[in-house]
């Protein structure tokens, strides 16, 4: 069997080595190899004699689903697709993307049953394989047998488009849930975290603890039910409120900012410095939109408070964009109020004799008794002292 593997810049070939095929070769002349057995060709010849061409273009662009330049691959090779040839969608797409890629690989309707698949993950294990007939079926899954510990099919590709999106949705929104209890639990005074912790000792109960959702899959996911309902005149009032929910944790925490410096230290907040650890939870900032910790950044700036921001993921010229400014986290340490947004390692180590008036924290990662003698609070275990409930 001869597979054609058709790459962008971002594609990890060193992966496809694993796939079960005689004939492997890359087709992109624009794609550069290095550390890989896979052996390039750029002739049109390859695409002609392919049993199977795996795309892998990515089509997320400034963490927002893109399809153009899946579009402009399936373009490049439908001369050479025929009712022989199979076509895998090997890249995070959403709902109806490859239905849509198979229109535009046989524009003209020529092919009757075109072999098509998409794969996508279930979780760090299992590969997900969506497919269009049980010859792809079969075929697909024998080249795919060691890319994963496990496989799992379906007949409906467009069910294996959704399953990502639906599990990024569900993270969003059990974390939206926490985050709207957690600011009610602080007005009634109770431990959030522990009340958590108990409520799922029942089997059936599997709640999150509050926090910023700074993943942009899970942004991005989420936002996703609310595109495709638009699109297709249909409600999505869930997924719009869980956005708008976990947008709001940015305003909450700065409204605990301002109660903790106003009525224990006695300042106003344009008196104040504030230092922001950590704005993203992914490897670097993919996207400023429905980022939490820019959003604070904002809503700090705008009352001109002066706003410091330690993250090594962000490049200095973003932090600058926002109106703040990028320190170590040492340099945090001599802020009125420190607020902790990710549960970077080195956050999770704050050290406590070095806090000089307030410390923060968006979701439960300190212990809260190492830091009884200073102004602490964390989203949902807020307002706890027996003097300062209401």
């Amino acid at each position: 069997m001869k597979t054609i593997i058709y790459p962008d810049s971002q594609t990890d070939l060193k992966k496809y080595e694993k796939l079960n095929t005689t004939d492997l070769k890359i087709y992109n002349k624009n794609v550069q190899i290095n550390d890989t057995q896979i052996t390039k060709d750029e002739t049109d010849q390859t695409l002609l004699e392919a049993d199977v061409i795996i795309l892998t273009q990515s089509c997320i662009n400034t963490g927002k689903y893109n399809l153009e330049n899946i579009k402009q691959a399936c373009e490049q090779i439908r001369e050479f697709v025929d009712e022989n040839k199979t076509i895998v969608f090997d890249t995070p797409l959403p709902p109806r993307s490859v239905y849509k890629m198979s229109k535009v690989i046989d524009d003209l309707g020529i092919i009757k049953d075109m072999n098509l698949a998409y794969i996508t993950h279930i979780d760090d294990d299992t590969q997900l394989i969506g497919y269009s007939n049980e010859n792809t079926k079969n075929l697909i899954t024998d080249l795919y047998k060691d890319m994963a510990l496990k496989t799992e099919t379906t007949n409906n590709i467009q069910t294996a488009e959704c399953v990502p999106i639906i599990q990024n949705a569900y993270k969003d929104t059990l974390i939206a849930l926490a985050n709207q209890t957690a600011i009610l639990s602080e007005a009634i005074t109770i431990d959030l975290i522990e009340a958590i912790k108990l409520a799922n000792m029942n089997k059936d109960i599997n709640l999150l603890n509050p926090q910023p959702v700074l993943h942009n899959d899970i942004i991005r996911d989420s936002q996703e039910i609310v595109n495709l309902a638009d699109e297709y005149g249909e409600a999505a009032q869930l997924s719009q409120t869980t956005r708008d929910t976990n947008n709001y944790v940015a305003y909450h925490v700065a409204y605990m900012a301002e109660k903790e410096l106003y009525l224990k230290e006695h300042l106003a907040m344009f008196e104040t410095t504030v230092a922001i650890l950590g704005i993203t939870e992914d490897l670097k900032l993919i996207t400023e939109d429905n980022n939490v910790s820019l959003i604070l950044i904002d809503d700090f700036v705008s009352r001109d408070v002066d706003v410091l921001v330690c993250d090594d993921k962000i490049p200095e010229e973003i932090i600058q964009k926002h109106g703040a400014k990028k320190i170590t986290l040492d340099e945090a340490y001599d802020a009125d109020c420190i607020i902790i947004m990710t549960d970077d390692p080195q956050f999770k180590n704050l050290e406590h004799d070095k806090v000089q008036k307030v410390v923060i924290s968006a979701l439960p990662i300190l212990n809260k008794d190492e830091f009884d003698d200073k102004e602490y609070s964390s989203v949902g275990q807020y307002r706890l002292k027996k003097e300062e409930m209401l």
